[in-house]
């Protein structure tokens, strides 16, 4: 029971932390910026690190660090340190056990690196998990008169995937894609009752962020997919599901991404079972009769 207690104070302190920070995130310098969103994606560490360290590992000043902390309410760099140990997270992942006996299993194995990377995106992910902003999110969806999901790149495949993942659960969704019309043309449809849903990722593209400014003016409600709590699109947003997105290549990583979509979707359909199975008895039979299945 004290490991539960100490995990719920921990989570108690981030969250309080985060909404401080969100609060005032945009009005602040851009190198106190630089402070915040370490706080924001690296909570734990923040207990164990110097003004000497962080201000070399951010490129800021120790001043910097500093007034960031009180920007955010205390009194100093020590005093928010203070509170982030008084309730630091205890819990030990299996993950990282999993992880050093990969590696001494195939060291030198490109697999095991990427294995390795696409891991720590999932535990830092769920290591991040918002249990609130993911039932706000399958709320909005659940509710929404239809939905619309946008990406570009990459980004534009999970808008796919998740459009399609969607329809499957008897939510009217439909992907816009990028071509001959731009986002904000194929949103001239959004009302309010809708909930348009944009996947924005490093580098970011300004077309997503205009897109989703400008469904939010006409009354829908916007989510966004993205890899932090400050990221050009969470100020447009409803509500943001942060997932880490590390990856050797220059692309974004999509693992995390994945389990978190499937597991909205699935949480969905248990709530939206009673239209789904109707709709799929439907689609199967067709499918049966019609000779769609190579049997």
């Amino acid at each position: 029971m004290k490991k539960n207690n100490e995990s719920s104070s921990h989570l108690t302190v981030q969250k309080a932390l985060n909404k401080k920070i969100l609060a005032v995130f945009q009005k602040l310098p851009t190198n106190q910026q630089k402070v915040a969103n370490y706080i924001l994606q690296q909570p734990n560490e923040l207990a164990f690190v110097t003004t000497d360290s962080l201000a070399q590992r951010l490129k800021v000043s120790k001043p910097t660090i500093v007034r960031t902390a009180r920007s955010l309410g205390y009194d100093g760099f020590t005093d928010l340190q203070q509170e982030c140990i008084g309730a630091l997270h205890s819990d030990l992942s299996n993950v990282p056990k999993f992880m050093g006996e990969l590696k001494k299993q195939t060291q030198n194995e490109a697999l095991a690196r990427v294995v390795e990377a696409e891991l720590q995106n999932i535990d830092e992910t769920l290591d991040h998990f918002d249990r609130t902003a993911f039932n706000g999110v399958v709320d909005l969806l659940f509710r929404a008169d239809q939905v619309f999901t946008m990406g570009i790149g990459i980004s534009a495949l999970l808008s796919q995937i998740l459009a399609y993942e969607l329809g499957q659960v008897a939510i009217h969704a439909h992907s816009i894609a990028a071509g001959p019309m731009r986002f904000v043309e194929m949103l001239s449809f959004a009302k309010k009752g809708d909930v348009v849903v944009g996947f924005s990722f490093p580098p970011y593209s300004r077309e997503t962020i205009d897109a989703a400014a400008f469904a939010k003016k006409r009354g829908a409600k916007v989510i966004a997919f993205t890899d932090t709590r400050t990221s050009p699109i969470t100020f447009q947003a409803e509500q943001v599901v942060v997932v880490r997105t590390k990856n050797m290549l220059y692309t974004n990583s999509i693992s995390a991404i994945s389990i978190m979509m499937n597991a909205i979707v699935t949480e969905l359909a248990l709530k939206n079972k009673k239209a789904i199975t109707p709709i799929m008895e439907a689609v199967s039979r067709e499918m049966h009769e019609t000779d769609q299945y190579i049997r």
